[in-house]
């Protein structure tokens, strides 16, 4: 097991140029995920696919390993240096993302899909840990927001630029050019940052991995009810985040007659602008509100998804882009005020030891229940629709994220009282 250097703690600047890094890295994951959302119709086309298919390379070949893996490489990287870690899984799944634009069928494709998927799974956990090193509790809502709010900037730079790429050069060179900036951030993170001490941002420093092995590990966290409430209250609101990213450009393009350039940018600026905006503020809101009880958080964000499951279902049923862009806009926004609490939450209540390993856990339900499935039912669903409503299956087929939405916002007043219930925790 490799030790981080015993050095101090980090000093507030380099604590934010990290999380700096960590974001590109975010931004990069997202990008080089949800890529296929943009070229779905040209790869379609190109490749002879079927909706079922396309839902194959968007689900499973890009969620089943992540979830998967994302245990055990959780559990290797609460126990390795964590900043090299990251730096490696970025740099491969940069590099499966470039080739990408060299398939030449389904199999192929889905197999540089794969590749992706398994280096991104130990990503996320390793950033989860960092950043609770180098921020102090009363700032993590605020730190995390931030580094979540990177997911709006990488479907900018997957859906808008991406989309643009596309139509201009197109599917095969984007994949390449969405690889390169990986490659980048993976040598800032080696040659420019320092790992932290693990505990030390909770006056607890010098803590190391315990003796717990991988299924002792898991069984101590699933026990935490707040934990695993919370869990499940972020994959329902995942699986209309991955219903949406994987669908939504396809159903602009078939729906309205646009092009990708055009689809891409709409949707991809107002996802980072308003998204992005909106995630920030929930942090900010979420630090406020958890210092007078960490129960009041998840009762505001509950009010906000019920709010974007009906802005969602407008979304859909529009029939002019403009009003489908607006409606999908503001309730991708309000979506986005979930993330900040979950993670507070998945930080709060985890040990400092075990913090990437709770992040995997909370990946792995995300990609069972969400990212695995959501693009598969909407596919197959909007196929099975075909013949009886043409064009509009699609959207009828999006109409099951609103769903999970309304229930997402039930499962958090759940977390809620089971908070309130436990005491009242602050932060």
């Amino acid at each position: 097991m490799e030790r981080p250097e015993p050095a101090a703690p980090a000093g507030r600047l380099h604590s934010w140029y990290v999380l700096t890094l960590l974001f590109g890295v975010y931004v990069m994951n997202m990008a080089d995920r949800q890529i296929v959302g943009i070229l779905a119709e040209d790869i379609k086309r190109d490749l002879h696919l079927t909706d079922g298919q396309i839902g194959i390379l968007a689900g499973p070949a890009i969620a089943f390993f992540y979830a998967i893996l994302g245990v055990p490489m959780a559990y290797f990287a609460d126990r390795t240096h964590r900043v090299r870690f990251i730096a490696a899984c970025i740099a491969v799944w940069s590099v499966m993302t470039m080739l990408g634009g060299r398939a030449g069928n389904l199999i192929e494709l889905a197999a540089t899909r794969v590749g992706v998927s398994i280096a991104e799974a130990g990503g996320s956990p390793s950033s989860v840990s960092l950043i609770a090193d180098h921020f102090p509790a009363r700032r993590r809502g605020t730190a995390m927001a931030i580094w979540t709010s990177a997911t709006t900037v990488g479907l900018f730079v997957g859906f808008a630029i991406g989309g643009v790429v596309n139509q201009e050069l197109g599917w095969r060179t984007t994949f390449f050019a969405a690889g390169m900036p990986g490659l980048v951030l993976a040598l800032l993170l080696v040659f420019t940052t320092r790992e932290p001490v693990r505990g030390a941002a909770d006056m607890t420093p010098g803590v190391a991995a315990g003796s717990k092995n991988l299924f002792a590990t898991f069984a101590f966290l699933w026990r935490i009810k707040a934990f695993r409430q919370s869990i499940f209250a972020v994959a329902l609101c995942n699986f209309c985040v991955f219903a949406v990213l994987s669908w939504a450009p396809s159903f602009a393009v078939r729906r309205f007659a646009l092009g990708t350039a055009e689809v891409g940018g709409v949707m991809g600026t107002g996802i980072a602008l308003a998204g992005g905006t909106m995630m920030i503020l929930a942090g900010i809101a979420t630090d406020g509100l958890g210092r007078r009880g960490l129960w009041r958080p998840p009762v505001a964000v509950a009010t906000m998804l019920v709010l974007s499951a009906a802005l969602f279902t407008g979304a859909f049923l529009a029939t002019d882009f403009r009003t489908f862009a607006v409606l999908f806009v503001l309730g991708y926004a309000a979506l986005m005020t979930n993330p900040p609490i979950s993670w507070v939450i998945l930080q709060t209540y985890s040990p400092p030891e075990m913090r990437g390993m709770a992040t995997a856990v909370l990946l792995l339900v995300i990609a069972l229940c969400a990212s695995v499935p959501a693009p598969l039912i909407v596919g197959y669903a909007s196929q099975a629709l075909a013949p009886s409503v043409g064009a509009a299956s699609l959207g009828y087929a999006l109409l099951a994220a609103p769903i999970a939405v309304v229930a997402a916002a039930i499962q958090f007043l759940r977390v809620a009282r089971t908070i309130r219930r436990e005491g009242p925790r602050t932060m």
